[in-house]
């Protein structure tokens, strides 16, 4: 699916969140300014990416892994036209199951992933691959979709993601599963607590901030030392 709908993946994050998608992203990018090595997990268009690079103050690697090649070269051309080529060398492309990582033991001292975890088929082997790969004291940040805690405020939302946006997702990718997907996605997703307790293991702990009254939530990650 994310193959077929590349092409348009990123006008229709920007058109449904009335750009405030990039908001929760550079929420959760500027907690690894400081890191030397990073992975952008499922890592799509790049948008995770470049919300990082976008700190003068960032000197590091990342490096992005995502199962679809159509993402990464999409990704590739976003990069090529980006900024003034600090990034040049300081990027690479994987394509990789995010359940399932290529890499080795306590490499990375940060994580990072954008709008992804409610795509992934086990939360819990996700978490154990986060754990694996940090460097002790490394951290994560998640940062995706969520329940709003506020009743009134969650039925309006609600009605948002699940009626308005199927048709608006219909009119930008012409993909009729693809449309049929993103409500789908939410409405089977755990809430911000039960996430959190599946994405933790042993060594790996963490918390979640509400981002736009909890239409969004940042998770974060901390390998313990």
């Amino acid at each position: 699916m994310f193959d077929d709908i590349s092409d348009r993946y990123d006008l229709l994050n920007r058109v449904i969140s009335f750009g405030l998608d990039g908001y929760c992203r550079k929420k959760a990018a500027a907690r690894h300014v400081k890191d030397n090595r990073v992975l952008d997990i499922c890592s799509g268009t790049g948008d995770m990416t470049v919300e990082l690079l976008k700190f003068k103050d960032f000197r590091g690697m990342i490096i992005m892994g995502d199962f679809s090649m159509e993402m990464h070269k999409l990704a590739r051309r976003k990069l090529d036209n980006f900024g003034d080529g600090r990034y040049k060398g300081a990027v690479c492309w994987v394509c990789c199951d995010a359940e399932n990582m290529p890499f080795k033991n306590n490499v990375f001292d940060g994580l990072i992933s954008g709008y992804s975890l409610r795509n992934l088929g086990d939360l819990r082997a996700f978490g154990s691959e986060i754990g694996r790969v940090l460097r002790p004291g490394g951290s994560g940040s998640l940062v995706d979709v969520a329940h709003p805690p506020n009743r009134i405020y969650a039925q309006l939302f609600y009605y948002y993601f699940y009626k308005l946006i199927p048709l608006m997702s219909r009119l930008f990718t012409r993909k009729k599963y693809a449309y049929k997907y993103l409500p789908v996605s939410l409405r089977t997703f755990f809430r911000q607590p039960e996430v959190l307790e599946r994405l933790v293991s042993d060594g790996l702990g963490g918390g979640y901030e509400n981002l736009l009254a909890g239409a969004a939530a940042l998770y974060k990650l901390k390998k313990s030392d």
